[in-house]
């Protein structure tokens, strides 16, 4: 403290006394101690200031409450180190577009390339599974908004540009006898379905020569995002039961897929032997290929420690596996099944040898520029080439051939770019659709109604297809000839018709459906059905004389001309017919079913067997000269002979009258003829069969003919009313000949009725 007067001389001490707080009566105390009480000194003279307390010092001021401790933080999230961007999958890109490529364009020696799709298989669910687990680790859960909005980025911009030019594409230039069903695709391409849809008709018997869909690249991409719809689930799932901990999801998602590799692997072997289309197309015999890159992404810290020397050999064997498939490999490989382990576990190899820390002749070949650029554009190059390959062609009237493929090929590379550069990146790094997983989902959401606009106005406001309600073909209008001088006419004038009739029966576009009643009534048995429905008689079902027809397809197709005669005569007529089976006692090959026909030796027998009980006043055999045979059975001329006399031997015996119909002649090119005048419809001269082509020269037909002959038989040489002038006419008056490549349509086998009723024996 200081007074407001100015100080005085200091009072002397005595000496050695130094200053201190007691001499100035600054009393000091300790803190928390009462004061001292002031000692006594010896008297001195008055001081000249006032007297004032004594001095207490202040008390100490409050002490501050001890802050709380700090909140604990939570322990790290424990790390899981992501793949980054890895040259060496560009490069794998690239080998699998490379491989489809030369597959499509034709090049023989790649007839296998068609394994490019499962190195793709491999790729995504090693990605795809990369990120949803690096996700996990870091965020702690996954995000299924994010996931979608992601994939609908990446994929959905690219994939609905393609999908709106082929519509417009295929309606400008595919045959109109296909656009319904290809505005079908584009509809299950837009739903990722298609996949399935090509199931369903590459099993369907009836569609067996029809011409590819320009939408059939898409069904990979279908099964990838039946892939992405599951998947994510699956791992939220799991994550679920581990206890959100990343640790045990990594343990239970490798036991999820192990568990898929291994059940939808078998279900691939065994599916593949049953039905190869089913196997190739659906995700369920797919789903191990999507498991095994998802296995290698789970157990990634365990292939970063693989040694140098390790991952060289890795490297190499994979990339030689790959390639050695896809070179291997041809249409007749029972694929996918067990033959698909190779390319997969190529691919995984590479995989392995690319996902440690140091370098790898392989990895260094597939991070060079040509892969790197081909790999960067694979996804819209795979997206265009496809229906660049179908529907150019059709645009130009030019036969396909490897040279234009080959062009075709270079032209789809330079959209592929452009679509890159102008659709895919932007789109896929715009700021203002990465801000919100919402303007992710609406991106997808626009890219597919846009795609369903254009199928609805193609199909509705612009229709080329007339109505689904369209009536069938009135057999009873039909006129038919008189004699064989009447149908040679209409054939002679038919080699003269250029421009397609306006009221050609039946249309172009309703030919595909043009069958016979007995298919409709189920009776035209199909490949894998035994027994027909019901009796299947027709004419007159009382009557005492029964008439069978019996044989495959071929012989089905003379329904429509039977049936009036079944009714004219009072015949009961039984319709026998298999797709497929004919009627000479050879075990042939199922291309639908993929295998050995048993069901036709099966269904011959029960038939011919029936045959024996009832003992018919007439039976009429047809079918096809030379069908495909199984493994180990003679296609040859002989052989072909000894099997219709093991038939003819036994129906002879118990029929009262025995007639061949010999085989109506067919599309060499194995093309749907309706399609051909579809492309061709100013030029149906286009279409016209010739003769030496169109009928069999295998020998088989002379074989038949000539057993028939001998056994008893009545043989009906049909050739002549179809074939004049060595040429095979497509089109008579206002009658479409052919429904298909190789099968009349029904309007033109009723116009044969009188024809076949002269020819047949009396009854």
């Amino acid at each position: 403290m200081t007074s407001h007067q100015p100080p005085g001389p200091q009072p002397r001490t005595a000496a050695g006394n130094g200053v201190d707080a007691e001499t100035i009566h600054l009393g000091v105390t300790a803190p928390g101690r009462a004061p001292a009480p002031p000692r006594r000194t010896a008297a001195t003279a008055p001081s000249p200031y006032p007297a004032r307390p004594a001095f207490r010092a202040p008390a100490p001021p409050p002490q501050e409450p001890a802050p709380a401790p700090a909140p604990s933080r939570p322990a790290p999230r424990p790390a899981w180190e992501g793949i980054g961007f890895r040259p060496d999958i560009q490069g794998l890109r690239a080998i699998a577009v490379i491989l489809v490529l030369l597959s499509h364009a034709g090049f023989g020696f790649a007839a296998g390339g068609y394994v490019g799709v499962d190195v793709f298989f491999v790729l995504s669910g090693f990605l795809i599974t990369s990120l949803l687990i690096k996700e996990a680790f870091g965020t702690g859960k996954i995000s299924l908004g994010g996931f979608y909005a992601r994939r609908a980025r990446r994929i959905l911009p690219a994939a609905s540009l393609v999908t709106i030019a082929t519509v417009l594409g295929a309606w400008l230039w595919f045959p109109v006898t296909r656009l319904e069903a290809v505005m079908q695709d584009a509809f299950t391409v837009i739903v990722y379905a298609v996949n399935y849809r090509l199931i369903a008709e590459e099993t369907e018997y009836l569609n067996a020569d029809q011409m590819p869909t320009p939408f059939q690249q898409f069904w990979s991409l279908a099964v990838e995002e039946q892939f992405y719809l599951v998947w994510p689930l699956l791992l939220i799932g799991l994550m679920f039961l581990a206890g959100r901990s990343p640790r045990k999801l990594v343990s239970t998602g490798l036991a999820a897929c192990a568990a898929i590799f291994a059940i939808s692997l078998i279900l691939s072997v065994f599916v593949t032997e049953q039905s190869q289309p089913t196997a190739y197309y659906a995700a369920h015999t797919r789903a191990w290929e999507l498991a095994a890159g998802a296995i290698l992404a789970l157990t990634l810290p365990t292939w970063r420690k693989t040694p140098k020397a390790l991952a060289w050999i890795l490297g190499i064997a994979g990339l030689a596996m790959v390639v050695a498939a896809g070179v291997m490999y041809t249409e007749d490989t029972a694929f996918p099944g067990y033959t698909a382990l190779l390319p997969v576990a190529g691919t995984m190899l590479v995989l392995i040898a690319g996902s440690t820390r140091s370098g790898h002749p392989v990895g260094s070949l597939l991070s060079t520029g040509p892969f790197q650029f081909f790999g960067k554009i694979s996804y819209s190059l795979y997206l265009w080439h496809w229906p660049i390959l179908i529907l150019i062609p059709l645009a130009v009237d030019a036969e396909p051939t490897v040279g234009l493929n080959v062009v075709l090929l270079i032209a789809a590379v330079g959209i592929a770019q452009l679509t890159y550069q102008y659709v895919e990146e932007p789109l896929r790094k715009s700021r203002s659709i990465q801000a919100s997983n919402m303007w992710g989902l609406v991106t997808g959401v626009v890219c597919s109604v846009l795609c369903i606009a254009m199928v609805v106005m193609m199909t509705v406001g612009f229709a080329k297809v007339p109505p689904e309600d369209e009536p069938p073909v009135d057999l009873e209008a039909v006129e038919e000839a008189e004699d064989l001088s009447e149908i040679e006419m209409r054939l002679q004038e038919g080699l003269s018709v250029t421009s397609t009739p306006d009221d050609l029966e039946p249309s172009l576009t309703s030919a595909g459906a043009d069958t016979p009643a007995i298919y409709g009534d189920d009776c035209h048995l199909d490949s894998e059905t035994v027994e027909p429905p019901s009796e299947c008689a027709y004419g007159d079902t009382e009557s005492g004389t029964v008439v069978v027809l019996m044989g495959d397809s071929h012989a089905a197709q003379w329904f429509p001309a039977l049936e009036p005669l079944a009714e004219a005569q009072g015949w009961k007529l039984l319709s026998r017919t298999k797709s497929s089976c004919g009627p000479a006692d050879i075990t042939p090959y199922n291309s639908i079913l993929e295998r050995e026909y048993t069901e036709c030796d099966q269904w011959r027998d029960s038939v011919i067997s029936e045959i024996e009980e009832i003992e018919p006043a007439m039976v009429i055999l047809s079918g096809e000269d030379s069908p495909s045979l199984a493994d180990g059975e003679d296609s040859s001329p002989e052989a072909w002979a000894e099997a219709w006399t093991s038939t003819l031997g036994r129906i002879t015996a118990a029929a009262g009258q025995t007639v061949t119909l010999t085989d109506t002649p067919r599309s060499p090119t194995g093309d749907s003829i309706p399609e051909c005048i579809s492309i061709h419809q100013d030029e149906v001269q286009e279409c016209v069969l010739d003769r030496a082509e169109a009928v069999d020269d295998s020998g088989n037909r002379e074989a038949a003919m000539g057993v028939a002959q001998e056994s008893g038989a009545t043989v009906i040489d049909t050739v002549g009313w179809f074939c004049i002038s060595g040429q095979c006419p497509v089109i008579t008056g206002s009658t479409l000949i052919y429904r298909d490549s190789h099968h009349m349509s029904t309007p033109y086998s009723r116009s044969l009725s009188t024809l076949l009723g002269d020819a047949l024996p009396k009854l």
